[in-house]
């Protein structure tokens, strides 16, 4: 068993990084196609281009991992059917379920890199992609965001402790300096909205600092001409997708701690939790495609199915993830219903190959 398990984990885990590696290279050439109408502005060249759409690469391998499983599990195993090899192997007495167990365990070593990917290169990596970006596109802003948001606007200094999904700022502080270094005023806000050509921060308390003291000025509005526009501030508020869990456990506690909605991040959380179980079940749902209805079908026929598998799967991930934001459900119940479809979907194909 040794022997053939060494051999379908060879067949399918080379179709798999053939896919994958297709794949990327699609996404690539669409990224720079889209990015490629912005060279010459500011300073983002032909290169900026080039090093932003391969840092982005990572995030993007972690992300269509588990439709590349699903591709390369029904490719691998459909070339061994149309060789008849599976044939073979089933005469021989070995059963389904040791099949999908020999892919499982081909895919153990695949799973655990691309986590490693998904959990330590790519959230550094696909950051660093859109603070360079936003430099060479705006060079007259300098930003850097951890937990919370710091942006540079001329002599001004500008940090937010949150930004709200629908676009507001939350806790915002202006630091203002002299041609000397030294401090001017000091603008705290609660909230700061856009409303198409400036912002508008609420319960303003502004502090101006001569050298004669200090004055505290109390304001319930001010308008606020910056550089920072909404667009910047999509670019650099914390995305939950790309954050590790690790980072996503501490933000998570973070807003917890400060009254802050977390779902979101709860959701993306539990996502990258279940990965290895949603790619378990892609390999689940690939196998009775090859051994159903469809092991008379050729190859291409399989991955056009298993690429609309993939989309449903996608795409009901997505719609589940925003009906339990909506109706306030669990995390982990909004994130493992797609998954726990799938499973459902496989164990009924099985029966129906049996």
């Amino acid at each position: 068993m040794k022997i053939l398990d060494s051999y379908i984990g060879q067949v399918v885990t080379v179709s798999v990084i053939a896919v994958a590696a297709v794949l990327m290279t699609l996404f690539a050439l669409i990224g720079l196609a889209n990015e490629a109408g912005s060279v010459g502005r500011a300073d983002y060249t032909f290169m900026a281009v080039l090093v932003y759409t391969l840092l982005r690469v990572p995030f993007q391998l972690y992300q269509i991992f588990p439709l590349s499983v699903l591709l390369g599990t029904m490719l691998g195993l459909g070339m061994m059917a149309t060789h008849a090899e599976l044939i073979v192997i089933r005469a021989s007495g070995v059963s389904i379920a040791r099949i999908v167990i020999s892919v499982i365990k081909s895919m153990a070593v695949l799973i655990v890199i691309v986590i490693f990917i998904g959990e330590v290169i790519a959230p550094p990596a696909h950051q660093y992609a859109i603070h360079s970006r936003l430099k060479a596109l705006e060079s007259k802003i300098s930003l850097n965001t951890d937990y919370g948001l710091w942006a540079r606007d001329g002599d001004t200094y500008i940090h937010v402790r949150h930004v709200e999904n629908d676009g507001r700022l939350m806790d915002v502080s202006l630091y203002r300096f002299n041609e000397k270094l030294e401090m001017e005023s000091v603008l705290l806000a609660e909230t700061g909205i856009y409303d198409g050509n400036q912002w508008i921060l609420d319960k303003v308390k502004k502090s101006t600092i001569s050298a004669v003291g200090t004055s505290i000025k109390e304001i319930s509005t001010i308008k606020w001409h910056s550089l920072l526009a909404p667009d910047l501030v999509d670019v650099v508020s914390v995305n939950p997708e790309t954050l590790s869990s690790f980072k996503l456990f501490g933000y998570i506690d973070y807003l917890e701690t400060n009254g802050l909605e977390s779902s979101q991040y709860k959701l993306v959380l539990w996502n990258r939790l279940l990965m290895p179980f949603t790619i378990i079940a892609m390999i689940l749902l690939a196998v009775p495609f090859v051994f159903g209805s469809l092991r008379q079908g050729g190859i291409g026929q399989k991955i056009v199915v298993g690429f609309l598998a993939g989309i449903i799967f996608y795409i009901l991930n997505r719609l589940a993830g925003q009906i339990g934001l909506v109706y306030d459900l669990p995390a982990v119940l909004a994130a493992g219903i797609p998954t726990l479809l799938v499973l459902i979907g496989s164990a009924w194909l099985f029966r129906r190959i049996r």
